[in-house]
């Protein structure tokens, strides 16, 4: 299916608005940053006022963000719950399906206060979502919720896998459903994983100490056979740039041997687990690309964004069907509401997700704002808050054939088996 260029994309000159494109690029990575120090910081408040009586720990009260993974604050001596027992999805944080009814979840148990991770689980399910049974307890301090995308777990089966350790740690590999670990020689900053034909596709991010996000980092792409604990191949994304950007190259998406990365305001592409890049048109209009999507090994999506807050941001949605040598603008949205092409609503994106035909598109515009797309993003439906409480969001969607599931940030699951089907399995009980 070829599309013409985008009257707006390849067919004129881009801005180069690097600052703003770094920002953005970065954007999750600052994020979880962001989210280690006010955690931090919350704590030590906190021992203060205990300590001069003027205060006491809320009953069942949460922080707005999961803790960064302090040793303080995931250090547990609460005994795991013995493999085999089924729990339903309140806990759950990071997902991956096989299937309609079958897959994979990281579920993660908090004290009262949800300020300490008391035990993380890896779990199966063979109904969809609704109940989950332990096979494996992960390593104490090997996982903690993230705001990171999809890309932190990835499982042939529901006994081999892999999932991402906070930084600078390399992954864990399981063979056994969780019930051993074993450390994969990869560490560094970003974590991003894909599976491709069995082999595990990993990058990360590498800086001298003190200088994270400076243009002395590099981004390193590697590729490991199931199982294997050190790399086949270890890759540097190259500087297209030559050194000319703050930062390096930054992964966007990957999907088995295909990967985005963006310098500056340049898009790189590699079809070959990194072994080359290629140039390709960046399709957003002064702005850097914000979520991209690779339902192919050619069909790409790429939602761009300008503006923050709710009712105030602008997003653009282009595609390719030619690996990005040319991109069609499929919708709008902007607070103006009247934008002549689809109706995107005017959220600042905090997920974006494409069902693998294409056809089906969902997007999370913050806490309990969904919009959906049956008809490939042509047409946008507001499909309102997904339950009972404001602050319901995830930070991505995992889809098989028209299915969708969302984790829900702080515990817990959404589900949808069509556009408007959308229906809350279960959800931790903090506000």
């Amino acid at each position: 299916m070829t599309q013409a260029p985008a009257q707006e994309s390849s067919s004129q000159v881009l801005p180069d608005p690097t600052e703003l494109l770094i920002k953005e690029a970065r954007r999750k990575t600052r994020r979880r940053r962001l989210i280690v120090g006010e955690i931090l910081l919350a704590v030590v408040v906190l021992a203060v006022v205990l300590a001069y009586g003027i205060g006491h720990i809320g009953n069942g009260a949460r922080p707005t963000t999961p803790p960064g993974p302090s040793s303080a604050l995931t250090q547990s001596s609460v005994a795991p719950l013995p493999v085999g027992t089924v729990i339903n999805a309140s806990s759950v944080v990071a997902i991956q399906m096989f299937t309609a009814t079958r897959g994979v979840a990281i579920a993660t148990f908090w004290n009262k206060s949800f300020t300490t991770i008391k035990n993380s689980y890896l779990t199966t399910t063979v109904n969809g979502g609704t109940s989950w049974r332990i096979t494996g307890v992960l390593p104490t301090g090997s996982w903690y919720p993230s705001v990171l995308g999809a890309e932190q777990i990835a499982f042939v089966s529901a006994r081999e896998g892999y999932i991402a350790q906070p930084a600078p740690r390399g992954p864990l590999f399981t063979s056994n459903g969780g019930r051993t670990w074993q450390s994969i020689a990869f560490a560094g900053e970003s974590p991003s994983m894909s599976l491709f034909k069995g082999d595990l596709v990993v990058s990360a991010e590498r800086c001298p100490t003190g200088l994270v996000g400076t243009n002395r980092c590099v981004t390193h792409l590697g590729t490991f056979p199931l199982g294997s604990l050190t790399p086949t191949s270890d890759t540097v994304i190259p500087s297209l740039l030559a050194g000319s950007t703050k930062v390096a190259p930054q992964v966007l998406a990957l999907s088995g041997s295909i990967g985005m990365a963006v310098e500056g305001s340049t898009l790189i592409a590699t079809s070959d687990s990194g072994a080359s890049w290629r140039r390709v048109t960046n399709p957003c209009p002064g702005e850097g690309p914000g979520e991209a999507q690779l339902a192919s090994d050619s069909r790409w999506y790429m939602l761009c964004g300008r503006g923050v807050g709710m009712m105030k941001a602008y997003n653009w949605l282009y595609k390719t069907a030619d690996s990005g040598r040319t991109w069609t603008l499929v919708a709008k949205g902007s607070p103006l509401r009247d934008v002549g092409t689809g109706n995107i609503g005017p959220y600042a994106v905090n997920a974006f997700g494409v069902s693998n035909d294409g056809r089906e598109m969902w997007i999370d515009g913050g806490p309990g704002f969904l919009e959906v797309s049956s008809d490939g993003g042509r047409q946008w439906h507001f499909a309102g808050t997904i339950g009972a409480k404001t602050n319901i969001t995830g930070p991505y969607f995992v889809s098989v054939g028209h299915e969708v599931w969302m984790p829900i940030e702080f515990g817990g699951l959404v589900r949808a088996t069509r556009a408007s089907s959308w229906k809350i399995v279960a959800e931790s009980s903090g506000p």
